[in-house]
C-alpha cells in the first residue's frame, strides 16, 4: 500500500512540474552588454483563472545562494531586498506579468535568474533565465621599438582587453615571423587577449606596415588596426649618379650619397682612395660635384654616413676617359631595331618566293633516265628502248663496262671507260666496215660485237647538238621522249 502511494505521489509531482513549465513563461537565454539595459521577461499563463497568485519573486542563483532581488505582493506592493542602487525594478508589476529590467549592466549581473509565482492552491511555480553579460573589448595595436640583431624579439603587439567572450586576433603581414597569443581572465569575468608578433629585426623591416584584425561577438565588424614596424639600425648607404662617362674636360659630374637610417643620419663624409677629396671636388653634405673633370678624380670615392648607432659606407669606382663615349639614344636604338626587323622579314619573303618558283619550275616534266623513247616524228610506231637492269644471274662478263674487250685486234684495257676512251685506230676500223659493205655483208655480223666509240670529235659534236642543259644542272637529249 505504501509503495502504491509513493508511486502516485511521484506521478503527481511530475504532472505538477509540467504544469509549472506550462504556466510560467520566460526566455531561456538573454544576452546583455556592459553599461546597457537587460530585460528579463516573465509571464504567468492561466487561461481558466483557476489559480490565485499571491506573490511574485525574482531570485538570482537559485541553485546556490538564492539571492532575492525583487518582490511584488498585490496587497503590499513592490520590494527590493538587495541594494542594487536602483538598477533593478519591475517594468509593470502585476500578478500576470513580472518582467524585470536591469539598468547599467555590470559583469557581476551575469548568472541564472528565477521567476517564481506563489499560487493558491497549487503552491509555487517557477522558471529560470540564463543572463549572459557581453563586454565589448578595447582593442589597440602598437610597434615595439627594437634594434637590428640576430635574435628573435617581439616587434609588434595587438591587445583586446576586458572583453567577453574572449576575442580572436589574426595578423596580415609580408614579413617572416611568429605569432604568440596569451589569454587572461580578469577578476570581473572579462578576458584580455594579447597577440605578439616576433621576428629577427633588420634594417629592411623598419617602416614596414602590417595589420592585426580583432573579431568578437560584440563587434559589428572586425576591428582592423594598422601597425608600422620600428627598427633601429646603422645607416644603409648607396652612391648614385655615376653614368660611366666621365671624360677629360667634362664641365659637370656629380655623385649623390643616399642613406637609410634609424635614428636618422647625422653626418656625411666623402673620401677618395681613402684620403680627403682633391680641391677640384666640391662637397655639400650628401652631394659631391666635379665642375671640371680631370684625371685627378680618377679613382674610388667612398661615402661614410653615421648615426647614433654607428657608421655605414659605400664605394664607387670612377674611370676618367680621354674622350666622351658616343651613346646611342634610345630612339636611335629603337629605329635601328625596327629597320633590322623589316629587312629580316623581306629577306625571308624573298627566300620563300625563290624556292616556290624553283619548285614550280621543276614540276614541268619527268626526268626519268631509265625510260627513253626515240622517234623521228613521222608518226610511225617507235621501238621501246626502255632500260631494264639485268639480274645478277643474267649478267655476263660483258655486262661490266670496264671489262676487257677486243675489237678487230685492237684491245681496250681493263678499267677504261668505253664511252669516254678514244680509239687510235678509228679510221682503220671504219675502212674495214666500208670493205665489208662492198662485199655485200652487214658490218659487224661476222666480226663479233661492235662498239660505238664517241671519242671522235665528230661524234662529240653530234652529241653536243643533241643535248640540252636544264636549270637543275642536268643534261638531257633533245630528241628523246621521257615518260
Amino acid at each position: 500500500m505504501v509503495t502504491l502511494q509513493l508511486k502516485l505521489a511521484t506521478i503527481f509531482l511530475h504532472i505538477w512540474s509540467v504544469c509549472n513549465a506550462q504556466n510560467v513563461k520566460v526566455e531561456p537565454n538573454v544576452y546583455g552588454y556592459v553599461g546597457r539595459q537587460a530585460v528579463l521577461r516573465c509571464q504567468f499563463i492561466d487561461p481558466d483563472n483557476a489559480l490565485q497568485v499571491t506573490q511574485v519573486t525574482w531570485m538570482k542563483d537559485p541553485a546556490s545562494s538564492k539571492i532575492n532581488l525583487a518582490v511584488y505582493n498585490p496587497e503590499l506592493g513592490t520590494h527590493y531586498p538587495t541594494d542594487t542602487a536602483g538598477r533593478i525594478h519591475f517594468r509593470l508589476p502585476s500578478i500576470k506579468d513580472a518582467t524585470l529590467e536591469i539598468e547599467r549592466l555590470e559583469m557581476g549581473d551575469d548568472g541564472v535568474y528565477s521567476c517564481e509565482f506563489a499560487t493558491y492552491p497549487d503552491g509555487n511555480q517557477e522558471a529560470t533565465t540564463n543572463l549572459t553579460i557581453l563586454a565589448k573589448p578595447k582593442n589597440q595595436g602598437s610597434p615595439v621599438l627594437v634594434t637590428a640583431g640576430l635574435a628573435e624579439v617581439p616587434m609588434a603587439m595587438c591587445t583586446s582587453a576586458n572583453g567577453k567572450p574572449p576575442a580572436s586576433i589574426s595578423w596580415s603581414r609580408n614579413v617572416i615571423g611568429n605569432i604568440t597569443d596569451t589569454l587572461t581572465k580578469n577578476s570581473d569575468g572579462t578576458f584580455t587577449v594579447n597577440s605578439e608578433f616576433r621576428a629577427v629585426p633588420s634594417g629592411e623591416m623598419d617602416g614596414v606596415k602590417m595589420t592585426c584584425e580583432v573579431r568578437q561577438q560584440t563587434l559589428e565588424r572586425p576591428d582592423v588596426i594598422q601597425i608600422t614596424l620600428s627598427v633601429k639600425y646603422i645607416p644603409i648607404v648607396i652612391i648614385e649618379g655615376y653614368d660611366d662617362n666621365w671624360y677629360v674636360g667634362r664641365e659637370h659630374a656629380s655623385l649623390t650619397c643616399s642613406a637609410k637610417a634609424n635614428p636618422p643620419a647625422s653626418t656625411y663624409t666623402w673620401l677618395m682612395n681613402g684620403e680627403p677629396v682633391p680641391g677640384s671636388v666640391t662637397v655639400n653634405g650628401h652631394q659631391l660635384t666635379v665642375t671640371d673633370v680631370t684625371y685627378d678624380v680618377n679613382g674610388t670615392f667612398t661615402c661614410q654616413v653615421t648615426n647614433d648607432l654607428g657608421e655605414g659606407r659605400s664605394k664607387m669606382d670612377v674611370l676618367v676617359r680621354e674622350q666622351a663615349l658616343v651613346q646611342q639614344s634610345n630612339a636611335g636604338a629603337i629605329a635601328g631595331g625596327v629597320i633590322g626587323g623589316i629587312l629580316a622579314l623581306l629577306l625571308i619573303v624573298c627566300l620563300v618566293v625563290y624556292f616556290l618558283h624553283k619548285r614550280r619550275s621543276g614540276d614541268g616534266g619527268s626526268y626519268d633516265t631509265k625510260r627513253r623513247v626515240f622517234g623521228t616524228g613521222n608518226g610511225a610506231p617507235q621501238p621501246d628502248y626502255t632500260y631494264r637492269p639485268d639480274t645478277d644471274s643474267e649478267k655476263g662478263p660483258s655486262a661490266t663496262v670496264t671489262a676487257s674487250t677486243t675489237v678487230e685486234g685492237n684491245h681496250i684495257g681493263e678499267g677504261e671507260n668505253l664511252l669516254m676512251s678514244e680509239s687510235p685506230d678509228y679510221e682503220n676500223y671504219k675502212n674495214r666496215e666500208e670493205d665489208e659493205e662492198d662485199e655485200g655483208r652487214e658490218p659487224g655480223l661476222t666480226r663479233g660485237p661492235t662498239i660505238s666509240l664517241p671519242g671522235h670529235p665528230r661524234d662529240e659534236m653530234q652529241m653536243e647538238d643533241d643535248m640540252e642543259s636544264q636549270r637543275d644542272g642536268s643534261i638531257i637529249s633533245k630528241k628523246a621522249v621521257y615518260v
